[in-house]
């Protein structure tokens, strides 16, 4: 084989690793965007955001630089979501044009993520580099949230003025800001003990994080962080049995005990004392049962939950009902037992993958919350699970995770080299 030969084979690589750079760089950037426009929930951010995830989505796509375009159950899933979407919007007769649009444009988001992350990380080196910044940027929000916690403001960043009484980061509700860290913390964990020594920095992060949410009153956020701790330590222990892993899992819990204690454990504990947990959320699940079963397979269309739920409501104590606070039932009420069924396919689909990487258990937690709540509903919590989910896809191949655990020593290894790269 001559040089000739092997010249435009050889730039050919390296310009698709550039490209994944790049979409690397930018997938994290518009995550990032989203999450920290979160705010009150106003849509006018989020939707310019996710026309820019869809422009650059198109571009990155475009161009496939000698990659051929794959396409895994997630994403295929995610495609159906937002064409159903399109065509219920389109062709059913009863239905609010304004709130389906708005919809569709959410999961056309979501299935661009998915996607275009199913491309970017078939590199083990871009992959576990994007990890890394995902811990970074994730702890800082665990840290705003104890600073705002401490200094007791309903100020985002100090600067900008919240409708709400409290606030958790760039969060306007703590559950939402729990469900964020639920994504981040097994990646943090996996990072701090994955190896046969422990990385001291990594495990304090992950303190950082589990006080954090702790503190910030979050009943099921604090039970998934708990459990989470417990499944990461677990897999660990049992793939190298070091007994270090104990004594580091002992120094993630005080860590992460001291944060929540400094921050206040006032929420939670009042929550706790409530005699029935579930009290408001039981009739709602109930009257969202009452919307499926009246249209189980069309639903009632995209976006229109909250109009429809007053036909059905079981209770009126002057409560604005503004979700489900369950995202699978609210997905069946709206787009019919199909469209739910989508996602379930892609959360059951997660479970192998995610147990094998460890890292991935994120994604199982958070569609666990979903049950109770609603993670699902804004782009700056779920918009980083379809792009982990898309990383887990590729995990599926066992060269890549070879690669993997080699990528993850080197960065391990050199901290500083995901930022110098």
């Amino acid at each position: 084989m001559t040089v000739a030969d092997v010249g435009p084979r050889s730039r050919l690589t390296a310009t698709s690793k550039i490209r994944d750079r790049c979409g690397a760089i930018a997938l994290f950037g518009v995550l990032a965007a989203y999450t920290l426009t979160t705010m009150d929930g106003e849509e006018t951010a989020s939707r310019a955001i996710s026309a820019i995830t869809l422009l650059l989505a198109a571009i990155y796509l475009a161009f496939p630089v000698g990659q051929r375009l794959t396409l895994r159950l997630p994403a295929i899933c995610l495609l159906f979501m937002a064409l159903y979407g399109v065509l219920q919007t389109s062709l059913s007769p009863q239905k609010i044009s304004y709130s389906g649009w708005s919809t569709v444009l959410f999961w056309s988001s979501a299935a661009a993520i998915t996607v275009a992350s199913t491309q970017i990380f078939r590199e083990a080196a871009i992959a576990a580099r994007f990890r890394k910044w995902f811990v970074i940027f994730g702890t800082g929000i665990a840290i705003l949230d104890l600073l705002e916690q401490a200094s007791q403001t309903n100020k985002y960043f100090w600067l900008v003025e919240s409708r709400h009484a409290t606030i958790s980061g760039p969060f306007a509700y703590w559950n939402n800001f729990a469900q964020f860290i639920e994504l981040v913390l097994p990646i943090t964990l996996w990072l701090a003990i994955k190896e046969r020594k422990v990385v001291l920095p990594c495990l304090i992060l992950s303190g950082v994080e589990i006080g954090a949410v702790v503190a910030s009153g979050s009943r099921a956020g604090s039970a998934l962080v708990l459990a989470e701790f417990m499944a990461v330590m677990a897999l660990a222990y049992l793939r190298h049995r070091n007994r270090k892993f104990l004594f580091a899992a002992a120094s993630a819990l005080v860590v992460g005990i001291v944060f929540a204690y400094a921050a206040g454990l006032d929420s939670l504990s009042f929550k706790l004392r409530q005699r029935d947990q579930l009290a408001v959320r039981r009739d709602i699940n109930a009257s969202s049962v009452a919307m499926i079963r009246a249209r189980p397979l069309t639903g009632w269309g995209l976006g229109t939950y909250v109009p429809v739920y007053r036909m059905f409501a079981r209770y009126d104590d002057g409560t604005y009902v503004n979700r489900a606070h369950n995202d699978w039932l609210e997905w069946a009420a709206e787009g019919g037992v199909f469209f739910s069924a989508a996602m379930l396919a892609v959360a059951i689909w997660s479970i192998r993958p995610a147990i094998r990487s460890v890292w991935g258990i994120g994604a199982l937690a958070i569609c666990l919350h979903a049950l109770v709540d609603y993670p699902f509903a804004r782009l700056g919590v779920c918009g980083w699970y379809f792009a982990l989910v898309g990383m887990l896809s590729v995990t599926r191949n066992e060269s890549f995770r070879q690669q993997q655990l080699r990528s993850e020593e080197r960065l391990v290894q050199k901290p500083t080299s995901a930022f110098t790269s």
